[in-house]
């Protein structure tokens, strides 16, 4: 398929190229490198513990399908939807309807953020976005996530501007 026919068809659109995919990776590497510091350091500080993502996964497992998931896959799954999915995600969004760099890069941040706390943290039995749990963890989730789209987002973009 040429170019001009994939710019023309809307769904070839929302198919990264391989350059594309390998930028939408090194994104997501830097960005997820950024929230795990994030996590652990000033959300310790000011929460008084750390975000644990693999957590949310094991219980998420364990609420839904009654699996115990051993730490090294939950952080695996962690890691994979850092590095592949949620750039793909990133990827769909500025596709469907992109509202220009940096806000993509932030819009896509708070949408993580609902879909780990809002979505999939009560099917893990946790209440919606940690409200009345822990709300300084869901502050800081929430910050960690928009940073994490906003570095997702700053980082393909430079390495797609470079020819």
């Amino acid at each position: 398929m040429t170019m001009v026919m994939m710019e023309n068809n809307p769904i070839a659109r929302l198919v990264p190229t391989p350059r594309n995919m390998w930028h939408l990776m090194l994104g997501g590497f830097a960005a997820t490198g950024f929230y795990e510091i994030w996590a652990n350091w000033p959300t310790a500080l000011f929460a008084g513990f750390p975000l644990e993502p693999p957590a949310l996964i094991k219980s998420l497992f364990s609420h839904q399908l009654g699996v115990s998931v051993p730490d090294v896959w939950a952080k695996a799954l962690h890691y994979v939807t850092g590095f592949i999915f949620y750039p793909l995600g990133y990827w769909a969004l500025t596709r469907i309807r992109s509202f220009g760099h940096p806000a993509d890069g932030w819009i896509w941040g708070v949408i993580t953020y609902f879909i780990a706390l809002g979505f999939f943290a009560p099917l893990a039995g946790l209440p919606f976005l940690l409200i009345g749990e822990n709300n300084h963890l869901s502050l800081m989730s929430l910050i960690g996530h928009a940073m994490y789209g906003y570095v997702l987002a700053v980082v393909f973009q430079a390495l797609e501007a470079q020819k």
